[in-house]
């Protein structure tokens, strides 16, 4: 029976937000995500890389705001910063580049297997629609699409289960290649995604600069080739160079190859920087999240984020944990010996 102004006083009285504020001091490395916060709008959220500990929650993530706030650190304590993790949005990697003149932009690993992704299940789909719905050819594409994502080396070719929308039995591993034996294109797409998922995941940068430069060198060609038909004929190129307009994949793998953007997606699979991603500030998104959803929202900015940073900083006593497993075994055996 308490009510909320007391809450807020209580919660004022324990937080103050200049004492979990840096001044002094930057961490070397960074990660700069988004996330939802009061009013269903998008915050600016950083954290520390190593430590996982919270350095920055800012109202909007307009880049005004952003500078605003690392501009407070000297040019010296900036340019300690060594890595800003982030995803493949220009907006933030523009921001880092100006605030951190040190410092190496890494793309996460996961945002980039997750566009890669996207794409092929796009290419997967229009397939797809080619046939008829009740078909097995169909079928094939829609109802066992998680297939083609998984690593072709992992699939299963021993063990064929019966497949209700096959009506027949099949493994794993033939499903897929039967499936890929329908669209030429899709085989080439699913053996490029595949490439790129083992390059970034062991961490073999060599490999993926191979890949993707030489997908950048058949894509100027086709650019070319492209021009030249458009000067000659008044933009009737043939089908095939007008599908590549339409390729997800494609376009996908050409955002990844810009100039802008492609050292920094080198830097996802270099060892050197194979421990920093964006995984912990997702964990912390996850927590605002349930934190909204279990308070129906706050409309306060200020109060939530205190409640951010009391969740956040909050650290059991180091005994607790052993005390209650303790009593929860002391009274499994006491039930166990009756």
């Amino acid at each position: 029976n308490v009510s909320p102004s007391t809450v807020v006083n209580v919660l004022n009285e324990s937080v103050t937000l200049s004492s979990f504020t840096l001044h002094d001091s930057l961490p070397e490395h960074l990660c700069f995500d988004e996330v939802r916060t009061n009013d269903n709008q998008l915050s600016f959220i950083c954290i520390d890389a190593v430590k996982h500990t919270l350095v920055a929650l800012l109202p909007r993530k307009s880049s005004y705001d952003i500078e605003k706030f690392f501009n407070g650190f000297s040019l010296n304590q900036r340019a300690r910063v060594k890595t800003v993790t982030t995803d493949l949005n220009a907006y933030y990697v523009s921001v880092a580049e100006r605030l951190f003149p040190n410092t190496e932009i890494i793309i996460d690993h996961f945002h980039i297997i997750k566009m890669i992704n996207q794409a092929f299940n796009h290419e997967r789909v229009k397939k797809m629609k080619l046939f008829a719905k009740p078909s097995v050819e169909y079928n094939l594409f829609k109802c066992h699409w998680r297939l083609f994502l998984l690593d072709p080396a992992k699939l299963d070719n021993e063990h064929p289960r019966y497949r209700r929308q096959l009506k027949r039995s099949m493994t794993d591993a033939q499903i897929v290649s039967e499936a890929l034996e329908l669209s030429e294109e899709l085989l080439l797409s699913h053996n490029v995604i595949h490439k790129l998922h083992r390059a970034i995941i062991c961490n073999d940068v060599l490999t993926l600069t191979r890949c993707l430069r030489a997908f950048k060198q058949s894509f100027k060609q086709v650019s070319v080739q492209k021009a030249q038909w458009t000067k000659k004929h008044g933009g009737a190129y043939p089908k095939n160079i007008k599908d590549i307009d339409n390729n997800h994949l494609i376009q996908t793998l050409n955002t990844l190859t810009t100039d802008k953007n492609l050292a920094h997606v080198l830097n996802a699979a270099n060892p050197k920087f194979a421990k920093y991603s964006n995984g912990p500030i997702e964990g912390i998104n996850r927590k605002i999240k349930l934190l909204r959803r279990l308070s129906f929202g706050m409309p306060n900015f200020t109060n939530m984020k205190k409640r951010i940073i009391l969740w956040l900083n909050f650290k059991p006593k180091n005994d607790a944990h052993k005390v209650l497993g303790r009593a929860r075994f002391s009274i499994f055996w006491q039930k166990s010996m009756k």
